[in-house]
């Protein structure tokens, strides 16, 4: 009979934490980092299984697939955070851009309507003239004349309506609106020298017997 004693089978060792958290850290890679999700869990499973792994060794193994598992983690954290930051500032951007090029727009109607008064007392006699006109003559600047300065479509006419006295219609609209349009709000004015803005693409509108636009807000 052998007298040698007993051994039991060596339990196997414990590495289902480490394997989780470089899965976990390759997934959130390919995924370009799952929402931050995939990071913060391969990286927590990672620490978590270093801790186990160093307290007891003789049940808990894995320490490379563990630290893999927490720099594929943090590597898909340079990938996320820009596309976060990305997301958070270009929407910013684009706002305080439209912004701008609203708050110009409003100006350069402004601007039309000084230039049309300055042009009736001089030149016009009275009279007043379209953009390309004021552009020619000096009154306004070159690409104003045009018609499109700074992502708006600028015009102003001459209204002549017999038995009333000279007027001029002025609108100002962004060439494109929504979240990456170039502004969302449209421009009137006219010889009252009082600006009306509204929402969208569409300027508010007068008529030759009533000077104050239905669809517009005055601006103070």
């Amino acid at each position: 009979m052998d007298n040698q004693s007993y051994l039991p089978p060596a339990t196997p060792l414990r590495k289902g934490l480490p394997t989780a958290a470089l899965v976990t850290g390759i997934v959130s890679i390919l995924t370009c980092g799952g929402l931050l999700v995939g990071p913060i869990t391969g990286i927590t499973l990672g620490i978590v299984a270093l801790k186990k792994i160093k307290r007891d060794p003789a049940h808990y193994a894995g320490k490379g697939l563990a630290i893999a598992g927490i720099v594929t983690s943090a590597c898909s954290l340079f990938i996320v955070l820009p596309v976060i930051i990305a997301a958070i500032a270009i929407p910013n951007l684009l706002t305080s851009q439209q912004a701008r090029h609203e708050t110009a727009a409003f100006t350069e109607v402004q601007t039309i309507g000084r230039q049309q008064v300055l042009y009736s007392v001089t030149k016009g006699k009275g009279k007043f003239a379209d953009l390309a006109t004021l552009g020619f003559l000096g009154y306004v600047d070159s690409e104003l004349a045009t018609g499109n300065k700074g992502g708006y479509v600028f015009v102003s006419t001459p209204i002549n309506a017999e038995g009333m006295p000279a007027m001029f219609d002025t609108t100002a609209h962004p060439s494109d609106v929504g979240n990456f349009g170039t502004g969302n709000r449209s421009y009137y004015s006219n010889e009252t020298m009082v600006i009306y803005e509204t929402e969208g693409i569409r300027p508010p509108t007068a008529t030759p017997r009533d000077r104050i636009p239905k669809d517009g807000t005055p601006i103070e």
